[in-house]
Protein backbone atom coordinates (compact mmCIF):
# COMPACT_ATOMS: atom_id res chain seq x y z
CA UNK A 1 0.00 0.00 0.00
CA UNK A 2 2.70 2.40 0.87
CA UNK A 3 4.80 2.09 -2.08
CA UNK A 4 1.59 2.52 -4.44
CA UNK A 5 1.56 5.74 -6.61
CA UNK A 6 -2.08 6.60 -5.02
CA UNK A 7 -0.90 6.57 -1.68
CA UNK A 8 2.17 8.83 -2.88
CA UNK A 9 -0.22 11.21 -4.18
CA UNK A 10 -2.41 11.27 -1.40
CA UNK A 11 0.45 11.14 1.37
CA UNK A 12 2.46 14.11 -0.04
CA UNK A 13 -1.21 16.30 -0.45
CA UNK A 14 -2.18 15.60 3.28
CA UNK A 15 1.69 16.46 3.85
CA UNK A 16 1.52 19.44 1.88
CA UNK A 17 -1.24 20.88 3.68
CA UNK A 18 -0.37 19.76 7.34
CA UNK A 19 3.30 22.04 6.63
CA UNK A 20 1.19 24.98 5.88
CA UNK A 21 -1.26 24.61 8.46
CA UNK A 22 2.10 24.25 11.05
CA UNK A 23 2.75 27.51 9.98
CA UNK A 24 -0.43 28.74 11.35
CA UNK A 25 -0.18 27.59 14.43
CA UNK A 26 0.52 29.59 17.65
CA UNK A 27 3.96 28.80 18.94
CA UNK A 28 4.82 27.03 21.41
CA UNK A 29 7.87 27.77 22.53
CA UNK A 30 7.18 28.38 26.11
CA UNK A 31 9.89 26.00 28.34
CA UNK A 32 12.20 26.25 31.16
CA UNK A 33 15.36 25.24 31.11
CA UNK A 34 15.83 23.40 34.90
CA UNK A 35 19.44 22.93 34.98
CA UNK A 36 22.52 23.78 32.33
CA UNK A 37 25.46 20.93 33.27
CA UNK A 38 28.70 22.97 32.34
CA UNK A 39 30.91 21.84 29.20
CA UNK A 40 33.40 18.76 30.06
CA UNK A 41 37.11 19.70 29.66
CA UNK A 42 37.95 19.12 25.54
CA UNK A 43 40.49 15.45 25.23
CA UNK A 44 42.61 13.57 23.01
CA UNK A 45 41.27 9.48 23.53
CA UNK A 46 44.46 7.44 24.13
CA UNK A 47 45.46 6.22 20.34
CA UNK A 48 44.86 2.38 19.42
CA UNK A 49 48.20 0.41 20.72
CA UNK A 50 48.73 -0.79 17.27
CA UNK A 51 48.47 2.84 15.98
CA UNK A 52 51.80 2.98 14.12
CA UNK A 53 51.04 -0.16 12.38
CA UNK A 54 47.50 1.48 10.64
CA UNK A 55 47.38 2.97 6.96
CA UNK A 56 48.33 6.52 7.08
CA UNK A 57 44.94 8.15 5.86
CA UNK A 58 43.08 5.65 8.53
CA UNK A 59 45.23 6.31 11.37
CA UNK A 60 44.52 10.22 11.20
CA UNK A 61 41.21 9.60 11.85
CA UNK A 62 41.81 8.61 15.40
CA UNK A 63 43.92 11.94 16.20
CA UNK A 64 40.78 14.09 16.70
CA UNK A 65 40.39 15.94 19.75
CA UNK A 66 36.59 15.65 21.30
CA UNK A 67 34.87 19.03 22.45
CA UNK A 68 31.90 19.22 24.69
CA UNK A 69 29.77 21.74 24.75
CA UNK A 70 26.91 22.58 28.04
CA UNK A 71 23.61 20.54 28.67
CA UNK A 72 20.23 21.24 29.49
CA UNK A 73 17.32 20.16 31.45
CA UNK A 74 14.08 20.77 30.08
CA UNK A 75 10.74 21.49 31.52
CA UNK A 76 7.92 22.06 28.72
CA UNK A 77 3.71 21.61 29.56
CA UNK A 78 1.34 20.00 27.85
CA UNK A 79 2.73 18.44 24.74
CA UNK A 80 2.75 15.12 22.70
CA UNK A 81 5.42 12.58 22.84
CA UNK A 82 6.19 9.32 20.48
CA UNK A 83 7.80 5.88 21.64
CA UNK A 84 10.94 6.97 20.62
CA UNK A 85 10.98 10.46 22.53
CA UNK A 86 9.88 12.86 19.87
CA UNK A 87 8.14 15.77 21.67
CA UNK A 88 5.93 18.02 19.84
CA UNK A 89 2.72 20.37 19.96
CA UNK A 90 0.64 22.56 17.27
CA UNK A 91 2.65 20.46 14.12
CA UNK A 92 5.87 21.97 15.68
CA UNK A 93 8.80 19.68 16.99
CA UNK A 94 10.41 20.13 19.92
CA UNK A 95 14.18 20.25 18.71
CA UNK A 96 16.04 19.07 21.86
CA UNK A 97 13.50 15.96 21.70
CA UNK A 98 15.92 15.16 18.64
CA UNK A 99 18.86 13.10 17.88
CA UNK A 100 20.20 15.98 15.98
CA UNK A 101 18.22 18.97 13.95
CA UNK A 102 18.33 16.97 10.77
CA UNK A 103 16.23 14.68 11.68
CA UNK A 104 13.24 17.15 11.95
CA UNK A 105 12.26 15.97 8.65
CA UNK A 106 11.22 12.60 10.22
CA UNK A 107 8.88 14.74 12.59
CA UNK A 108 6.85 16.65 10.43
CA UNK A 109 3.72 16.85 7.83
CA UNK A 110 1.00 14.29 8.77
CA UNK A 111 2.96 12.68 11.61
CA UNK A 112 2.05 15.82 13.85
CA UNK A 113 -1.31 15.43 13.08
CA UNK A 114 -1.21 12.27 15.74
CA UNK A 115 -1.95 14.96 18.33
CA UNK A 116 -5.80 14.44 17.50
CA UNK A 117 -5.45 11.49 15.31
CA UNK A 118 -3.14 9.19 16.93
CA UNK A 119 -4.26 6.65 19.73
CA UNK A 120 -3.40 9.08 22.23
CA UNK A 121 -3.10 7.64 25.88
CA UNK A 122 -1.94 9.75 29.40
CA UNK A 123 -0.58 9.17 32.47
CA UNK A 124 -2.70 8.07 36.09
CA UNK A 125 -3.44 11.36 37.79
CA UNK A 126 -1.25 10.63 40.72
CA UNK A 127 1.90 11.00 38.50
CA UNK A 128 3.63 14.23 38.63
CA UNK A 129 4.99 13.78 35.12
CA UNK A 130 6.87 11.96 32.57
CA UNK A 131 11.31 12.06 31.76
CA UNK A 132 12.16 11.63 28.98
CA UNK A 133 15.75 10.52 28.42
CA UNK A 134 16.22 8.40 25.15
CA UNK A 135 15.51 9.58 21.55
CA UNK A 136 15.32 8.13 18.10
CA UNK A 137 18.56 6.29 17.95
CA UNK A 138 18.61 4.37 21.44
CA UNK A 139 14.60 3.03 21.50
CA UNK A 140 15.41 0.18 19.59
CA UNK A 141 19.69 0.41 19.85
CA UNK A 142 21.84 -1.13 22.98
CA UNK A 143 24.88 1.24 22.05
CA UNK A 144 22.54 4.24 22.13
CA UNK A 145 20.51 3.08 24.91
CA UNK A 146 23.71 2.62 27.25
CA UNK A 147 26.16 5.12 26.23
CA UNK A 148 23.35 7.98 25.36
CA UNK A 149 20.48 7.24 27.63
CA UNK A 150 22.28 6.01 31.03
CA UNK A 151 24.36 9.58 31.37
CA UNK A 152 21.20 11.57 31.30
CA UNK A 153 19.17 9.31 34.15
CA UNK A 154 22.61 10.08 36.52
CA UNK A 155 21.26 14.24 35.26
CA UNK A 156 17.40 13.16 35.86
CA UNK A 157 17.66 11.57 38.97
CA UNK A 158 18.25 13.47 41.55
CA UNK A 159 16.15 16.05 40.51
CA UNK A 160 13.29 14.05 39.41
CA UNK A 161 13.13 11.02 41.15
CA UNK A 162 9.09 10.49 41.44
CA UNK A 163 8.53 10.70 37.43
CA UNK A 164 7.81 7.86 35.28
CA UNK A 165 10.37 7.19 33.24
CA UNK A 166 9.35 7.03 29.53
CA UNK A 167 10.33 3.86 27.89
CA UNK A 168 10.01 2.10 24.43
CA UNK A 169 7.77 -0.89 24.03
CA UNK A 170 8.83 -2.68 20.36
CA UNK A 171 5.43 -4.09 19.40
CA UNK A 172 5.33 -8.34 19.71
CA UNK A 173 6.79 -10.74 18.32
CA UNK A 174 9.73 -8.28 19.94
CA UNK A 175 9.78 -8.29 23.06
CA UNK A 176 10.61 -5.62 25.59
CA UNK A 177 14.74 -5.42 25.83
CA UNK A 178 15.65 -6.67 29.42
CA UNK A 179 19.14 -4.28 29.56
CA UNK A 180 16.12 -1.35 29.53
CA UNK A 181 14.52 -2.26 32.68
CA UNK A 182 18.02 -3.81 34.65
CA UNK A 183 20.04 -0.44 33.83
CA UNK A 184 17.68 2.06 34.15
CA UNK A 185 16.36 0.75 37.30
CA UNK A 186 20.66 1.12 38.98
CA UNK A 187 19.86 4.63 38.18
CA UNK A 188 16.67 4.61 40.58
CA UNK A 189 13.83 4.72 37.25
CA UNK A 190 11.95 1.99 38.50
CA UNK A 191 8.38 3.63 37.82
CA UNK A 192 8.14 3.23 33.68
CA UNK A 193 5.79 4.20 30.96
CA UNK A 194 6.10 2.03 28.47
CA UNK A 195 4.60 3.56 25.04
CA UNK A 196 4.19 1.26 21.40
CA UNK A 197 4.89 2.72 17.99
CA UNK A 198 1.20 2.70 17.72
CA UNK A 199 1.05 5.85 20.71
CA UNK A 200 1.26 9.13 21.58
CA UNK A 201 1.55 10.16 25.41
CA UNK A 202 -0.01 13.43 26.05
CA UNK A 203 2.07 14.87 29.16
CA UNK A 204 0.90 17.63 30.93
CA UNK A 205 4.22 17.89 32.94
CA UNK A 206 7.53 16.50 30.87
CA UNK A 207 11.43 16.90 31.52
CA UNK A 208 13.58 16.39 28.79
CA UNK A 209 17.52 15.94 29.51
CA UNK A 210 20.05 16.33 26.85
CA UNK A 211 22.55 14.58 25.04
CA UNK A 212 25.64 14.74 27.60
CA UNK A 213 28.15 14.72 24.16
CA UNK A 214 27.28 14.69 20.73
CA UNK A 215 25.77 11.27 19.57
CA UNK A 216 28.64 8.27 18.84
CA UNK A 217 30.91 10.26 21.37
CA UNK A 218 31.09 9.86 24.98
CA UNK A 219 31.55 12.19 27.97
CA UNK A 220 34.44 10.54 29.95
CA UNK A 221 33.27 10.97 33.37
CA UNK A 222 30.00 10.86 33.14
CA UNK A 223 30.40 7.28 31.33
CA UNK A 224 33.18 5.92 34.04
CA UNK A 225 30.21 6.79 36.74
CA UNK A 226 27.29 4.54 34.66
CA UNK A 227 29.92 1.92 34.33
CA UNK A 228 31.35 1.81 37.99
CA UNK A 229 27.19 1.78 39.25
CA UNK A 230 26.19 -1.03 36.84
CA UNK A 231 29.29 -2.80 38.05
CA UNK A 232 28.59 -2.12 41.41
CA UNK A 233 24.92 -3.27 41.16
CA UNK A 234 24.85 -5.76 39.25
CA UNK A 235 28.44 -7.61 39.19
CA UNK A 236 30.24 -6.59 41.98
CA UNK A 237 32.11 -9.62 43.04
CA UNK A 238 36.12 -9.78 42.39
CA UNK A 239 37.20 -11.73 39.21
CA UNK A 240 39.98 -12.60 37.74
CA UNK A 241 39.78 -12.27 34.02
CA UNK A 242 41.07 -15.10 31.96
CA UNK A 243 38.89 -15.99 29.67
CA UNK A 244 39.05 -14.67 25.38
CA UNK A 245 36.15 -14.28 23.99
CA UNK A 246 34.85 -12.87 20.03
CA UNK A 247 31.79 -12.00 19.44
CA UNK A 248 30.55 -12.60 16.38
CA UNK A 249 28.03 -11.13 14.17
CA UNK A 250 27.41 -14.19 11.94
CA UNK A 251 23.84 -14.20 12.38
CA UNK A 252 23.48 -10.43 11.87
CA UNK A 253 22.30 -8.85 8.44
CA UNK A 254 24.90 -5.99 8.04
CA UNK A 255 29.03 -5.83 8.90
CA UNK A 256 29.61 -10.38 8.83
CA UNK A 257 32.83 -11.20 8.03
CA UNK A 258 33.06 -13.46 4.99
CA UNK A 259 35.69 -15.23 5.90
CA UNK A 260 34.55 -15.78 9.38
CA UNK A 261 34.81 -19.41 8.61
CA UNK A 262 38.83 -18.90 8.84
CA UNK A 263 38.78 -16.41 11.05
CA UNK A 264 36.82 -18.72 13.29
CA UNK A 265 39.51 -21.60 12.97
CA UNK A 266 42.85 -19.14 13.69
CA UNK A 267 40.76 -17.99 17.07
CA UNK A 268 40.54 -21.81 17.99
CA UNK A 269 44.09 -22.10 17.80
CA UNK A 270 44.27 -18.87 20.38
CA UNK A 271 42.29 -20.06 22.88
CA UNK A 272 39.18 -18.01 22.13
CA UNK A 273 35.54 -18.63 22.44
CA UNK A 274 32.88 -17.58 20.00
CA UNK A 275 29.78 -15.60 21.40
CA UNK A 276 26.84 -14.78 20.13
CA UNK A 277 25.33 -12.01 22.71
CA UNK A 278 21.99 -11.73 21.01
CA UNK A 279 21.43 -15.32 22.91
CA UNK A 280 22.88 -13.69 25.88
CA UNK A 281 20.52 -12.19 29.08
CA UNK A 282 21.80 -8.74 29.55
CA UNK A 283 23.55 -9.57 33.28
CA UNK A 284 24.76 -12.61 31.48
CA UNK A 285 26.88 -10.47 29.31
CA UNK A 286 27.95 -8.33 32.32
CA UNK A 287 28.89 -11.65 34.07
CA UNK A 288 30.77 -12.96 30.81
CA UNK A 289 32.89 -9.39 30.34
CA UNK A 290 34.23 -9.63 34.18
CA UNK A 291 36.02 -12.88 33.27
CA UNK A 292 37.10 -11.54 29.83
CA UNK A 293 40.73 -11.16 29.50
CA UNK A 294 40.79 -10.10 25.80
CA UNK A 295 37.62 -9.11 23.97
CA UNK A 296 37.47 -9.04 20.31
CA UNK A 297 34.69 -8.28 17.63
CA UNK A 298 33.42 -6.47 14.83
CA UNK A 299 32.09 -3.41 15.16
CA UNK A 300 28.58 -3.14 16.17
CA UNK A 301 26.05 -2.67 19.39
CA UNK A 302 27.94 -6.12 20.92
CA UNK A 303 31.56 -4.12 21.45
CA UNK A 304 29.28 -1.61 23.72
CA UNK A 305 29.99 -4.29 26.69
CA UNK A 306 34.06 -3.19 26.42
CA UNK A 307 32.15 -0.97 29.39
CA UNK A 308 32.03 -3.57 31.61
CA UNK A 309 35.32 -5.32 30.84
CA UNK A 310 37.89 -5.31 33.61
CA UNK A 311 40.74 -2.38 33.79
CA UNK A 312 43.55 -5.15 33.18
CA UNK A 313 41.91 -6.28 29.71
CA UNK A 314 42.38 -6.05 25.86
CA UNK A 315 39.99 -4.74 23.13
CA UNK A 316 40.56 -5.68 19.68
CA UNK A 317 37.58 -4.52 17.57
CA UNK A 318 37.40 -5.62 13.20
CA UNK A 319 37.08 -2.49 11.63
CA UNK A 320 35.85 -0.85 8.21
CA UNK A 321 38.53 1.14 6.87
CA UNK A 322 37.06 3.20 4.33
CA UNK A 323 34.18 4.07 6.63
CA UNK A 324 34.05 3.21 10.43
CA UNK A 325 33.29 5.01 13.25
CA UNK A 326 35.31 5.18 16.07
CA UNK A 327 32.82 5.08 18.89
CA UNK A 328 33.82 2.15 19.94
CA UNK A 329 37.64 3.39 20.22
CA UNK A 330 36.39 6.20 21.97
CA UNK A 331 34.74 4.17 24.29
CA UNK A 332 37.23 2.34 25.36
CA UNK A 333 39.55 5.15 25.92
CA UNK A 334 36.65 6.62 28.54
CA UNK A 335 38.05 3.72 30.94
CA UNK A 336 41.73 3.85 29.81
CA UNK A 337 41.44 0.72 28.52
CA UNK A 338 44.48 -0.94 25.75
CA UNK A 339 42.38 -0.64 22.35
CA UNK A 340 43.67 -2.42 18.99
CA UNK A 341 41.97 -2.05 15.24
CA UNK A 342 42.07 -4.25 12.75
CA UNK A 343 41.31 -1.97 9.85
CA UNK A 344 39.48 -4.50 7.69
CA UNK A 345 38.21 -4.20 3.48
CA UNK A 346 34.78 -3.52 2.40
CA UNK A 347 33.03 -5.57 0.19
CA UNK A 348 31.15 -2.91 -0.68
CA UNK A 349 31.64 0.67 -0.75
CA UNK A 350 28.13 1.45 -1.61
CA UNK A 351 26.64 0.30 1.88
CA UNK A 352 29.58 2.72 3.62
CA UNK A 353 29.59 1.05 7.38
CA UNK A 354 26.79 -1.03 6.87
CA UNK A 355 29.08 -3.53 4.54
CA UNK A 356 30.55 -6.69 5.09
CA UNK A 357 33.84 -7.29 5.78
CA UNK A 358 36.73 -9.14 4.92
CA UNK A 359 39.95 -9.64 7.62
CA UNK A 360 43.60 -10.25 6.63
CA UNK A 361 44.48 -12.94 8.63
CA UNK A 362 48.01 -12.38 9.47
CA UNK A 363 47.30 -9.28 10.25
CA UNK A 364 45.19 -10.50 12.97
CA UNK A 365 47.21 -12.97 13.52
CA UNK A 366 50.18 -10.49 14.08
CA UNK A 367 48.15 -8.58 16.60
CA UNK A 368 46.59 -11.20 18.92
CA UNK A 369 50.01 -12.30 19.07
CA UNK A 370 50.85 -8.99 20.23
CA UNK A 371 48.51 -8.71 22.51
CA UNK A 372 49.86 -12.24 24.51
CA UNK A 373 52.99 -10.99 24.75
Amino acid sequence: MKDSPLYRVIKSTFDSITRSASLLMPAWKKYQVTEVMPAAPSYLPALPVNHKMLPPPFATAFKKEIEFEHHKIYAVQDVYVSWDGAVFKNLQIFTPSLVKPEFRGRFQDTFLLRQWFGEVVTLPEAEPGIAVAHNQWSAENYYHWMVDTLPRLLILRNKYPNYLLLVPQPLPPKQFPDYIQKSASVFGFTKYYPLTTNQILKAEHLVLAELTAESLFQNPELMQRVRAELIAALCPEKTTPTRRIYASRATQSVRRLVNEADIEELLQAYGFETVFFEQLSFLEQVQLMRETKIFMGTHGANMTNLMFLPHESTIIELLNKEDGDLCYFRLASCFSLPYFCVPCESTDSNLSNQADLRVDLEELKQIISTVLK
